[in-house]
């Protein structure tokens, strides 16, 4: 069967006149906006602020559960009481097989073991004492603080919400230069020139 016929209506395009008044859509926003997050993991208590809030710099904006980050630093604790008491039942064994080796009741051989293992407890000590600072400093980073004064452009994460460390809780806007961002139409961009008056 023959195709039926179908109207169409045609238009001539033709160039029309430029607007008087051109406007185009923008957005003036901070020159520099940060996303803050807890350099540590955790289960987010309380945020503090909501988007627009206007903050100081150090003003508290988000914290963490503080329960597991105080856990980890109890145990630090008693891992660096074990090994300071390691070390010291090592240093005694060290200067009983001195004097054993001193009368020949023990040859070099056991010496230079009792040395190894002292030398071994020490290190266990430095190893947990810098274990401990670390689980100590941790305890501080469950309060997330604001850098900068500034506006809260966006928040990303809600309280009761499982954060992994360095996942952003908030967007902070600094105060201070702005920057505007203005589309133009590709067809209008050699009508502009730098120190226009826009």
């Amino acid at each position: 069967a023959p195709d039926p016929v179908r109207p169409v209506l045609t238009v001539t395009v033709a160039p029309g006149a430029l607007p008087t008044r051109e406007v185009y859509p923008g957005e003036v926003r901070a020159r520099v906006e940060s996303d803050l997050a807890f350099r540590v993991g955790g289960k987010l208590a309380a945020r503090l602020v909501d988007a627009g809030a206007r903050v100081r710099k150090g003003q508290p904006l988000a914290r963490l559960d503080p329960e597991d980050a105080r856990l980890g630093a109890q145990a630090a604790r008693a891992q660096l009481a074990s090994a300071e008491s390691d070390l010291a039942l090592a240093k005694a064994e060290l200067e009983r097989a001195a004097d054993l080796l001193a009368r020949k009741f023990i040859s070099q051989s056991a010496y230079d073991a009792r040395q190894a293992a002292h030398a071994a407890a020490a290190a266990r000590v430095e190893q947990a004492r810098s274990q401990a600072a670390i689980s100590a400093n941790q305890a501080g980073y469950t309060t997330l603080a604001a850098d900068a004064d500034g506006v809260v452009v966006s928040v990303a994460a809600e309280p009761g919400q499982v954060l992994a460390a360095g996942q952003p809780v908030l967007r902070l806007a600094h105060d201070g230069e702005k920057e505007i961002v203005v589309s133009v139409p590709e067809s209008q961009v050699a009508r502009l020139r730098p120190g226009q008056d826009v």
